[in-house]
């Protein structure tokens, strides 16, 4: 089995678990609020690592192995910047799930498989012809998955906070990528689920939002489950980002709509019809292709389209940004 197999079969049990975690967690937003809910979560899954850390978090990050200088306080870097944006990232989405389905947050999160090409796109990197086409069939396939709730409510504020939270998931497959051949593993994602639990626990207290004894105790099997989706979950997307490239990762990722809406008609009772599986085969078969690409081609100044791709790649920039604020603001 070679690297790249056994990274996609990480990528894929991360996927799982986070599509099991979107029902689990809309069923408790119903009655927590999102920030101390988030904080004990996050709490659970960096206590849960600590053994792991003492026991392994000695060992080379992979780019010591090859002699490369990574610089002073890596894994403090890397535990504050990934730790703020889950911290953003998973407000943002489970504020959105008190207003919208697990099926629709499930699809529309599923949006940041494009916006990482796309932000690739605009860092310089102009991804591979395969990368390009398996996209184009996970979109054709989420766009199956999505009208299969699209007569739910419609286009709402939750939705809309749910693509915001995309941009965000998008920056942190992106830095981890970055920091996954710097940091050892399990002080990684040790480090950014301590420094999101602490965050949730400043802004829950700052606001006055903390649980009470009897809603902790109503949806500490919820936060329970942080102990798989926080933890071994982000463990494998870390290990797995070492031999994968953020775009190729993101399209893996992307199967966590289907699992997620599944669970939402299993355990939720949320409506689910035959576009599912033709938007399911879509996703395999747009995954399988974006796997067989190679490195995306980096754009330097010296390329002969080079002013005309820096205008598109500024041009795509205020594209993302402006469609996520637009889509906010026509739903408040």
């Amino acid at each position: 089995m070679t690297l790249k197999t056994k990274a996609i079969l990480l990528l894929l049990t991360a996927t799982i678990i986070w599509g099991v975690s979107s029902p689990i967690n809309r069923h408790a937003m119903t009655f927590v609020n999102p920030w101390p809910f988030s904080a004990v979560r996050y709490l659970f899954g960096s206590v849960a690592l600590l053994p792991l850390v003492l026991r392994w978090g000695h060992r080379k990050a992979p780019a010591q192995y090859f002699h490369y200088d990574i610089g002073r306080f890596m894994a403090l870097k890397s535990g504050l910047c990934l730790g703020f944006l889950l911290t953003v990232g998973t407000a943002l989405q489970l504020f959105g799930l008190t207003m919208t389905t697990a099926s629709k947050s499930g699809f529309i999160t599923s949006l940041y498989v494009s916006m990482v090409a796309l932000f690739g796109f605009v860092m310089g990197q102009i991804p591979r012809r395969q990368v390009w086409i398996g996209l184009s069939l996970c979109l054709i396939g989420l766009a199956f998955i999505g009208g299969n709730t699209a007569e739910q409510s419609g286009f709402n504020l939750g939705d809309a906070l749910t693509l915001v939270a995309d941009l965000i998931w998008v920056a942190h497959i992106v830095i981890m990528g970055y920091f996954a051949v710097r940091v050892n593993p399990w002080k990684l994602v040790a480090s950014q689920s301590f420094v999101c639990s602490l965050l949730c626990f400043i802004i829950a207290l700052s606001t006055d939002t903390m649980c009470s004894w009897p809603e902790f105790v109503r949806a500490l099997p919820s936060m329970a489950w942080g102990v798989m989706a926080v933890s071994v979950a982000y463990v494998c997307q870390a290990v797995a980002q070492i031999n994968t490239s953020p775009a190729a990762a993101a399209i893996t990722l992307q199967f966590q709509p289907v699992i997620g809406a599944t669970c939402g008609v299993i355990f939720l009772g949320e409506q689910l019809s035959w576009p599912m599986g033709i938007g399911a085969a879509l996703l395999i078969a747009g995954a399988l292709t974006a796997q067989r690409a190679q490195e995306p081609v980096k754009i330097t100044a010296d390329h002969p389209r080079y002013e005309m791709i820096r205008a598109a790649r500024l041009a795509t920039a205020i594209l993302i940004l402006g469609g996520c604020g637009l889509s906010v603001w026509m739903t408040i």
